[in-house]
């Protein structure tokens, strides 16, 4: 059975009405990835904040046109297992993958330079995607 992120992940329909589809991710950059026990909610948690774009065909003094600039902001509920590695400076992915495995979500990254590793949870939820005017 074919992953659905518009049906497994909470508002992932917020991802899709701003690029217009479920981005790759392939360039993005993870800016920050917050571990925490939430007293709140009563189970470990992650916020995963990407910054992300749209890379068009067009080419403007020999680099491709990027479009379409927000920062993403995940929340990975009820934490089951996670793999992060060689988080630093500048943490480009050449892409995030969701699977679903079970019962639980997950997201793998994919590094280019930096952040590498996998998130395991119960739930994924987009909480937000901020667009930023370039």
């Amino acid at each position: 059975m074919e992953f659905k992120e518009e049906q497994e992940i909470e508002n992932a329909a917020a991802v899709v009405n701003h690029f217009g589809y479920w981005p790759s991710f392939h360039d993005s950059e993870v800016l920050s990835i917050k571990f925490e026990r939430s007293l709140e909610m009563g189970m470990p948690t992650v916020e995963m904040k990407v910054y992300a774009f749209e890379m068009t065909d067009k080419v403007i003094d020999g680099y491709y046109e990027m479009v379409k600039f927000c920062i993403i902001d995940f929340l990975f509920i009820d934490l089951q297992t996670s793999d992060i590695q060689d988080f630093n400076h500048q943490n480009a992915v050449l892409g995030l993958d969701f699977v679903k495995e079970g019962e639980d979500l997950k997201c793998e990254i994919h590094a280019a330079y930096g952040v590498d590793g996998q998130l395991t949870s119960r739930k994924i939820r987009v909480v937000s995607v901020e667009h930023i005017e370039k």
